[in-house]
Parts: structure tokens; sequence; C-alpha cells
């Protein structure tokens, strides 16, 4: 792991990594001609796709903004408030083509895949002498599973996107029209199939690579890339396929996020951070932290602050998981707490007290994938096919008693019995994946996927769910891109 993050904060330094929009070429020294020449080179070319990771619009401040204001886990109000206009506009449903974050995710993005591309073109392009078929197809693997991964996150925002596949090299042909989204899942789907086939398992790195693509994360990538689309019968096929690499979930829900035990048994892929100034960290802990909270000589902004009906989900009846996502503080306990806030709930996830973690960088890696979300897709699929089906309930059941503190294995108080219907069933997934994944980034694209992201808005804050309309279930086009490319179109329901 130390390895990985290394490599990504020397390409951060070096800015190997565009950082530029999609209709600008890559800015850097480096060159193919002088820098891919061996195996060490090629590796760093594909550590740099890595960094797109550390980008705060993609998995640290604004990636929760996106994935969890805007839905029932986290609103401003009720005594909290803030003055960033990106936040507001997620959380009250007022961002359109010209809002900064929307624009800012694009971009981000694309960087992502174009740092992607260089490194698939030019890997592909050595000569045979200068590094082995087996290290030049885990590596492209590595790199095609995370432009499949930034290709995905676009299909499931904008539908319909530009599908750039070869490293930008110059200004030339720029303007790109957007392709049709089943286009993009067939580059996504042939992506991980790729990384499938030649990505190492886990077991196989070394501890200092933990942290990097593996055939697990692929396959289990793909699985949700086919619960997207539906396709219940290959989710079942490739949950069953990661079932049998060893990966194992922890006795206890909270050593997922015990910041002593990252890239550990239940961890598929997360992404890695690294504390204190001049380290790529995450700023999760210093901007889920409450304002009134001081450690170690600093307090946190408190963003994201967390909805009573998230809180008020996890019900009476002992799920452990509530107190690890989310803390209730008292005036009792910190006095110095604004008298206006009504519900003073707070993300509890992410913590790092250690002295060199600062507001903006902690030691906090980001779980992507965990062990849990194979139980749950495969629940879900199951139980999508056959409402009845015993083996979906079971699998359901396993995360529940885990949160629960019930033996995994054995029947409890706690299990779910057969509903009847697809649609109930359908309802308890989505209620489990909510308890079990809050502020994970899952919460946006399980409303979106199944439709029901006005309906979750509406129990929640009816004032906001009745300005989620249709249109709301798919991003707009950033109005900058549609200036900068003639070829390029407005989102039918955004026009």
């Amino acid at each position: 792991m130390k390895k990985l993050l290394f490599y990504i904060l020397i390409v951060l330094i070096i800015g190997l990594q565009s950082c530029v929009d999609l209709d600008q070429a890559p800015y850097s020294t480096l060159t193919p001609e002088n820098f891919f020449k061996n195996e060490a080179d090629a590796k760093s070319a594909v550590m740099s796709a890595y960094s797109a990771f550390t980008n705060t619009d993609i998995f640290n401040q604004f990636s929760e903004t996106i994935h969890t204001q805007g839905t029932d886990d986290s609103e401003w109000g009720y005594g909290r408030s803030t003055a960033n206009v990106d936040k507001n506009d997620f959380d009250q449903y007022a961002y359109t083509p010209e809002s900064n974050l929307i624009y800012r995710v694009w971009k981000g993005y694309y960087a992502g895949i174009n740092t992607c591309n260089y490194a698939i073109d030019n890997i592909e392009a050595m000569l045979s002498g200068r590094i082995s078929d087996t290290r030049r197809k885990q590596l492209i693997g590595e790199a095609k599973f995370l432009r499949a991964y930034f290709y995905f996150a676009m299909a499931r925002y904008w539908g319909d996107v530009p599908l750039v596949t070869k490293q930008t090299t110059s200004l030339d042909r720029l303007e790109v029209p957007k392709e049709p989204v089943e286009k993009v899942y067939a580059l996504v789907i042939e992506d991980l199939e790729y990384a499938v086939e030649n990505l190492p398992l886990k077991s196989e790195y070394t501890k200092s690579d933990l942290g990097r693509a593996t055939k697990g994360a692929a396959l289990a990538q793909l699985a949700k890339v086919y619960l997207t689309l539906e396709n219940w019968q290959k989710v079942v096929e490739l949950t069953g396929q990661v079932m049998q690499m060893g990966y194992t979930l922890y006795s206890n829900y909270a050593d997922n996020f015990d910041i002593t035990k990252k890239n550990g048994a239940e961890s598929i892929f997360e992404i890695q951070f690294l504390g204190g100034d001049g380290n790529p960290g995450s700023i999760y802990n210093g901007f889920f932290r409450p304002p009134f909270v001081t450690i170690n000589g600093w307090a946190g902004y408190g963003d994201d602050p967390v909805t009573k009906n998230l809180y008020d989900a996890y019900g009476t009846s002992g799920d452990k998981r509530r107190d690890v996502n989310v803390r209730l503080y008292t005036r009792t306990e910190y006095p110095n707490m604004n008298v206006s806030i009504q519900f003073p709930y707070y993300c509890n996830k992410y913590l790092d007290f250690s002295t060199t973690a600062t507001r903006s960088s902690s030691s906090n890696n980001h779980v992507v994938l965990r062990y849990a979300d194979i139980y749950l897709m495969r629940a879900e699929a199951l139980g999508r096919m056959n409402v009845n089906d015993p083996n979906a309930y079971e699998y359901l059941n396993i995360i529940r008693r885990r949160a629960h503190g019930f033996p995994v294995d054995q029947p409890a108080g706690c299990d779910i019995k057969p509903v009847g219907s697809v649609s109930g069933f359908v309802n308890i997934i989505l209620l489990e994946r909510r308890l079990e994944f809050a502020f994970e980034a899952h919460r946006r694209y399980d409303l979106l996927r199944t439709k029901t992201l006005k309906e979750a808005m509406m129990a929640q804050n009816p004032d906001i769910g009745n300005k989620v309309s249709e249109k709301h279930y798919w991003f707009p086009v950033p109005q900058a891109e549609l200036d900068a490319n003639r070829l390029l179109e407005q989102h039918p329901l955004w026009k």
C-alpha cells in the first residue's frame, strides 16, 4: 500500500495525470518516446491513473455531496447551513447545466479516463523486449479496470456521453459527439472482462501493493454493472465467483472502518489515502467532523449533515451499524454547539485521531467495494428472479445478523421472512443497503437504478421532494462543454 501511495504522490507532483478538460491536450514534459522504456515506466503510468481518485470531485469532498446530499441521508437545514453554492444546489435540486460542480465532476472523470487511455495505448505499443507479455496484460488490465470505473459512473450520471478510448495527443479533432449509453456499457463490460482475465488475486499482491485492482475487484464491479442493467443471472454468476476467492466478512462491522485495518479481509477495493501535510490524504475526516468538536487543535466543517430520517431508519432493535455510521451529539457533551441545530446527527465514519492528520489530509481509506456488497447484490438478484428463494433471504440475513451482533450462520430474531412480492423484497434490500453502506457512495446510485429517488426525497422532505422530476435522474451536460464542443448535445430532459 505504501508503494502505491508513493507512486500516487510522485505523479501528483510531476503532473503526469491530465488535469484539464476533455477539449484540451494533456500537459506533461513526459512523452511516450522518452518515458516508456521499461516495466517500471509502464507501472508508473498506471499508478498515475489511480491518482484520479484523489481528485476532490471524485472520491473526496464533493463525492459525498453528490452521493449523499440530495438523498434522504443528508440535508442542510434544521439549524445547519453552508455558504457553498454547489452543496446547496445539490441539496435543494437547484443545479443546472451551468453549475460548477457538474462541470468539475465531468472534467474529473475525463481527466482520469485520459490518463487510463495514455497508459493503455503506450503500454500496448511497448516493444516485447521492454516488458513481458504477462506484465503488459496485468498493467493494461489495471488501467482498463479504472477506465471502466470512470465510464460506469458517467453512464449512471449522464447516460449518453462521449466515448473516448484513445489518449488525447493534440488539439485536433477534439469535438466528440455523445454515444448511446448502451455503447458505454459495452466498453465498461469489455474492459472489466479483460481485467478479470489478466489481473492477479488480492492474495498474490505483496503488502506494499495492496490497493491495486484485482481479479476479485473486477468481478465485483462487473456484478455491480449487471445489477444496474438488471441482468440478475449474471449477478448471481459473478458474485458466486467472488465468493470462491477467500474474502470474508468481519465479525465486527466497525472493523471495516478501523484505520488500523485498511485493506482487510472484507475489502475488495478501496481508495488509498495517507494523511499529513504533503501527502495524498482524505478530507472526509475534517469535512465530516462537526464544527463544535476540536481534536488535536482543529475542528471540522460538519459537512453532509445526517438526517433524522437515516438515524431513525436503524430502528430500536439493536442495529450496531447505527452508531458506527451516525453519531448523535448532545449539548451536555458539547455546550459550544450552535443552539439553532435541531438534529445534531453527523457522519461517524472516516475517523482519524492521529496527530499527523489535518483537516484536509487524513489516512482514512475509502472502501469502494467490500464483501458485504457481494452478499446483498446476490440476495437482490436471487429475490428478483424468485421472491420466495430461501437463499435470497439467507444472504440478506447474514448481513443483518452481523449488524445485530448474532452469529451469521444461525437463524436469529432479526431475520427477514419471505414477503411474497418482488416490490416488497426490493424495498427491504434498498433499506438494508442504505443501513449497511451509509456514506460509502452507494445511496444515490441505488435510488437512481431503482427509480425511487423522488419517493425517498418525498419521505425525507416533501418541500425538496416536490422539486424532483424525471430529469433529476440524470445530470445535465455541463454548459461549458456544450460551448466548447459543437457536436455535443444536451440531455433531452434538460433542454
